[in-house]
């Protein structure tokens, strides 16, 4: 919006969710091989987690007169928090709360999130300040499993739960670099003002204007909590980059695609500094849940559900205690988070924003869930965060679909279990398939909201497919591992890892595709830029994995030298750097970040 502010709102609502659903997406759990040590609880250093809890914080009533993004509270934690190992130096650090929206325009919610910026204020360059818009990987989606209850681990922690020390791998190839040289740091040593949104908690996993909303206001009420503190110092204008990881990566999408027009088109109350969206970065975004009839390079198989149904990821060892069924634990979070959204408010017929399709039947778990085991499944794990030891509690609860034959989570058509089943044995889901095929209505319409909510042009929404400002694409960094059996990326079996694999085996390829083919760089154009980083696996140096990209993409060098292990001159940290200074060069480009010599 401009600064010149809006006529207030008046609106007030509830929240009517049941706050507690967790998620799997980008899980942060002492499950997995290549990330730091985690801590033993999810416990926050500040006990108070003022101004978000209690009958006036998340899932309260929006003070009279308040729109999206305005700020309605916020707290600095530099005083109780600044001895926090990471808290970054020479910077102040806010929990706020502030207002969003929900399933669509008009439903008002109070989120909570986190700000920082330098002590001495926001630098301004060229008359503008710098904003950088974080989207956190999932650790769950009731409130106290969120970033801004846990922020020595979920906000200046180490990669990949936090965004400052440059970190991956874990035992002999473990990496971790000083939090001096992180990404955070970095941010702030250069000026910037960092923002980052909890969500809404409850119901709104991986739904993806719900995450976008959360992101931009977040951005706004960010951009006057600097105007409440810094007064006339602060800048009028900013240029944002966002970016987040895994479902983080799906929300950073998703802002983009939407930060044009839902900042045009919803206002706060106050005067807001003006945002301006240059660059969208995203490490191994939450994509392509399903393929589609006609998408070209993959077939009905492909899809990101089916890869990971019956998936056991964690140590490349058989050992239980180290694994987890990763499949039964996503669609815990998602079949059960949406199932909940939709028995809830549905957006407006006429909604300019609606979070999710308002036609064809309403959601019904039965429709898609076994009776037993699997909705006993989800209503066990929904409320679990992941991490601690609620992660081993969501671990133990789907260790039992290792045998997927005594144990069917979900309809005979979506598990598709092979005749010559036995216990243990890896095969792909039946989802691509089933929704292909179906004619019930109310499967129709799970398929529907997986189709609704994918990223990019593939995404079967009314929303723009890609981040579009003045007609332009927005320059767009994705990277991901080729050893990432989360959201997959894998070279097949036998083949080098040596390149990007194909869309059918890697779901940024997939992305990248569409996004290159319809709005980058169409019939071998060159519209604007878009780039795809791969990061390949080396022995004890680079696990390329779910959770080591974001570490490994923030390094200066994927090496073992400890001086690689800063932000600055990271691939992630050039990418923004020209997407700040307006100097990305257009095209499409895919590479190696770590080839072989």
């Amino acid at each position: 919006m401009n600064r010149s502010g809006a006529q207030p709102k008046g609106r007030r609502i509830i929240l009517a969710a049941t706050i507690g659903v967790a998620a799997i997406i980008g899980f942060t759990s002492c499950v997995s091989s290549d990330m730091p040590t985690p801590t033993a609880t999810a416990n926050p250093v500040s006990v108070d987690t003022a101004p978000c809890t209690g009958a006036d914080g998340v899932g309260g009533v929006v003070p009279t007169g308040l729109g999206p993004g305005d700020i309605v509270s916020a707290v600095d934690l530099t005083p109780t928090d600044s001895q926090s190992p990471g808290f970054p130096t020479a910077s102040s650090v806010w929990r706020m709360l502030y207002v969003t929206t929900g399933v669509d325009e008009n439903d008002l919610q109070l989120v909570c999130g986190m700000v920082a910026a330098p002590i001495a204020g926001p630098a301004l360059i060229g008359g503008t300040g710098r904003m950088l818009d974080w989207s956190h990987g999932t650790v769950g989606l009731a409130q106290d499993c969120l970033p801004s209850s846990d922020p020595a681990n979920l906000f200046w922690g180490k990669m990949p739960g936090g965004i400052n020390a440059i970190a991956w791998g874990s035992d002999a190839g473990k990496h971790e670099g000083d939090p001096a040289g992180g990404l955070l740091q970095y941010a702030l040593n250069k000026g910037m003002v960092v923002t980052a949104t909890d969500y809404q908690p409850g119901e709104t996993y991986v739904v993806g204007k719900m995450e976008a909303s959360a992101v931009l206001d977040a951005a706004r009420a960010g951009a006057q909590l600097m105007d409440q503190t810094f007064a006339s110092a602060a800048p009028t204008a900013y240029d944002s980059v966002i970016w987040g990881h895994s479902q983080g990566g799906h929300a950073a999408l998703w802002a983009g695609q939407l930060a044009e027009s839902y900042l045009a088109s919803t206002h706060p109350s106050r005067v807001t500094p003006t945002l301006t969206l240059v660059g969208v970065a995203a490490m191994a975004p939450a994509s392509n849940f399903i393929t589609l009839a006609g998408q070209p390079s993959v077939q009905p198989g492909d899809g990101l559900a089916d890869w990971e149904m019956h998936k056991n990821v964690g140590l490349d060892l058989p050992v239980k205690s180290l694994q987890m069924q990763i499949g039964p634990a996503l669609f815990s979070y998602i079949f059960g988070s949406w199932n909940s959204l939709a028995s809830g408010r549905a957006p407006s017929s006429t909604a300019q924003f609606p979070a999710f399709p308002v036609s064809g039947p309403a959601l019904e778990l039965s429709a898609i869930v076994t009776p037993n085991p699997g909705a006993q499944t989800v209503a066990a794990v929904q409320a679990l965060c992941l991490t601690g030891a609620q992660a081993k509690q969501v671990q133990a609860e789907v260790e039992k679909y290792s045998d997927a034959q005594t144990n069917p989570m979900l309809i005979p058509s979506v598990w598709n279990l092979p005749s010559s089943y036995s216990t243990g044995e890896y095969f792909k889901g039946g989802l691509d398939t089933s929704c292909r095929a179906t004619t019930d209505a109310i499967l129709s319409s799970w398929c529907a909201w997986m189709r609704w909510n994918l990223p990019g042009p593939l995404g079967t929404n009314p929303f723009a497919k890609a981040p579009i400002v003045n007609g332009a694409p927005v320059p767009l960094f994705i990277a991901q591992g080729t050893a990432d059996d989360v959201i997959h990326c894998t070279a097949p079996r036998g083949q080098l890892n040596v390149s990007v694999p194909a869309a059918a085996d890697c779901m940024s390829r997939a992305l990248y595709d569409s996004l290159a083919s319809d709005v980058y760089c169409p019939a071998g154009g060159t519209v604007g830029h878009l780039e795809l980083q791969a990061v390949r696996p080396v022995t004890l140096v680079s696990p390329a994995s779910h959770l080591a990209i974001p570490g490994e993409i923030s390094a200066k060098a994927i090496s073992d030298a400890a001086a690689d292990l800063v932000f600055d001159g990271s691939p992630l940290q050039k990418f923004m750097t020209a997407a700040f200074e307006k100097t990305v060069a257009p095209g499409c480009s895919t590479q190696v970040a770590n080839p072989l010599p």
